[in-house]
Formats: C-alpha cells, structure tokens, sequence
C-alpha cells in the first residue's frame, strides 16, 4: 500500500511481516544527514525561516499521522512521535527537536558551541551518504521529504 500525504508518496506494505516502526532516533539521524547531503551543516534555532521550516515538517508529518488504515499500527505510532517532536511549544520554539538534535552532539554536532542557538552538525559527507544507504525506503523517503519541506522555507 502506498501512504500518500501532499503530493508525497511513502510506500508502506501493510501486510509485510518486516515493516519495522521507524525510530526517533533513526529518523533523526537521517534528518541530519539529508541536510548535511543537501550542503546545511547547521540549524540556527533563533532564525524565524528554520523556525517556519520546522514548522512545516510538523504539519508534513502531522498529514501522514492522520491518514487512518493506510500504515500499521507500529509505522504510524512512529509517525507520531516523531510529529510530536517537530510541535512547536506555545510561544514557538521546538524544544523536544533541539534537545534531540543537541544529544546527537557527541559526534553529529559541534560540542562545544560558543554559538549555543546554532547547532553544527559535524558530520562528513561520507558518513551522511553511508546513514542514507543503510535506511529502510520508509524511513528515507520520510527523512528527505521532511527536510525538502524543512528546506523549503527559506
């Protein structure tokens, strides 16, 4: 079965034994690498276009956590979470999204940052293409639509 949400296509089989739940983790990562593949090796937080960008990943995923029979239940609770920590706080920030980015920092951001609101992400193209290769289709076809739609505000 094809999940799709605003013209993007996620193939999910539904009725395969192997479609695994995507991990917060995972799919974090793979964000990070879609950016760095896309030549953004940083997030600056205060920046009111990345703040606009992470916003649209929240209602990118929010589409997908709202499409009823079209995934498995694990898939879509993955989708979930994973909306969750793109939701903007009440006065506009992306905590869960930063604190998430910032425990990566041992070896996928800049540690220490004299620029505390910028996160680097240090993470050489090589490896970026190594944690691309290595995604289920699910997971990257989510990961680079969410940073095509992260991208696209500014």
């Amino acid at each position: 079965m094809i999940c799709s949400v605003a013209g993007t296509h996620v193939g999910i089989d539904s009725g395969s034994a192997e479609m695994a739940r995507i991990t917060l983790d995972g799919f974090i990562e793979a964000f990070a690498a879609y950016l760095i593949k896309r030549g953004r090796n940083m997030v600056r937080l205060n920046d009111p276009d990345v703040r606009d960008g992470l916003y649209r990943v929240y209602l990118f995923l929010d589409g997908f956590a709202g499409v009823d029979g079209a995934a498995d239940k694990d898939l879509r609770r993955s989708i979930v979470n994973i909306r969750n920590v793109f939701r903007p706080s009440p006065i506009g920030s992306f905590d869960r999204f930063e604190t998430l980015l910032r425990a990566k920092q041992v070896y996928l951001t800049d540690h220490p940052n004299p620029y505390y609101q910028d996160i680097v992400i240090k993470l050489p193209a090589e490896m970026a293409d190594r944690i691309v290769a290595g995604l289920d289709d699910a997971t990257s076809d989510l990961a680079r639509d969410s940073v095509d739609r992260y991208l696209a505000a500014g």
